[in-house]
């Protein structure tokens, strides 16, 4: 299905502005099947992702979009060792809920660590 989309990676910005950037590079990357299954739940995700990484992680932030054959994998990288955790956010919140968003609207979703930071990633069934 994916075969000749390849695995395209984003450097964003440091600030709020990396969630637009993350949704931009996703509609110019991501394979006309994909866009017809799930664009408007993955733009939902890697914004989530990439706020997540901004507000709680560290510099470098970069996104990773990698359509395979049954899912759309999509991962944030940033230069915390932190993980992400589950808020239990009150109902007039408005922010503490990506974590839970991301639990879920992905198939799957986790974090590895690495000497530099962490990649956070999600799948999303197509």
């Amino acid at each position: 299905m994916c075969d000749v989309t390849p695995r395209a990676e984003v450097a964003l910005p440091a600030d709020l502005s990396a969630a637009r950037r993350a949704r931009g590079f996703l509609r110019e990357t991501l394979c006309r099947v994909h866009q017809e299954a799930v664009l408007e739940q993955a733009l939902l995700l890697l914004s989530e992702l990439a706020v997540n990484a901004v507000r709680h992680g560290a510099p470098p932030v970069r996104a990773v979009v990698d359509c395979r054959v049954r899912v759309l994998h999509l991962s944030v990288s940033d230069g915390s060792r932190e993980r992400p955790q589950h808020r239990r956010s009150p109902v007039q919140a408005e922010s503490g809920r990506g974590v839970d968003l991301v639990d879920a609207l992905s198939e799957a979703w986790g974090v590895q660590l690495v000497p530099s930071g962490k990649t956070v990633w999600c799948d999303v069934a197509a």
